[in-house]
């Protein structure tokens, strides 16, 4: 006769093995998190909400890295301070994003593999999209 022996797995030992931090509470007139204006702008042929700092993936866009771009394709604009809230019909007119062009790469290989039963007829291709890294410098409404 042979006989196997289960490992069991003691899950009390791995829930108390975590590190314990105190983390002190927030003062009455702290903020947690700093809620920030945002914009969702048309860009690269979807929208994209986007905050000053933030940094975002698009389609190619001819521009030099290094150099600065206007978005004028700008669907809504949300200022924090004031509360103000613009919707475009459908851009808002006044309103531009500043952007800073951060790099072109390109984005994942996505592999197109295409197949016909009973034929013995396959192809396997992969393909690169150009891609385009900015980073939000302005929002103005």
């Amino acid at each position: 006769q042979h006989q196997t022996t289960a490992r069991r797995v003691d899950r009390s030992v791995r829930l108390s093995a975590t590190a314990q931090v105190a983390v002190e509470p927030l003062a009455e007139d702290a903020v947690a998190y700093e809620k920030q204006d945002y914009a969702v702008v048309e860009l690269g042929g979807s929208q994209v909400i986007v905050e000053v700092g933030g940094v975002y993936d698009t389609n190619r866009i001819d521009a030099e890295p290094g150099s600065t771009i206007k978005l004028n394709r700008v669907l809504l604009v949300k200022n924090q301070g004031s509360g103000d809230l613009q919707l475009g019909k459908p851009y808002v007119e006044s309103a531009t994003v500043e952007a800073e062009v951060v790099q072109h790469k390109k984005a994942k290989k996505v592999v197109v593999f295409k197949m016909q039963p009973k034929k013995h007829t396959r192809s396997k291709r992969g393909h690169r999209q150009h891609q385009t890294t900015i980073k939000v410098t302005k929002i103005t409404a």
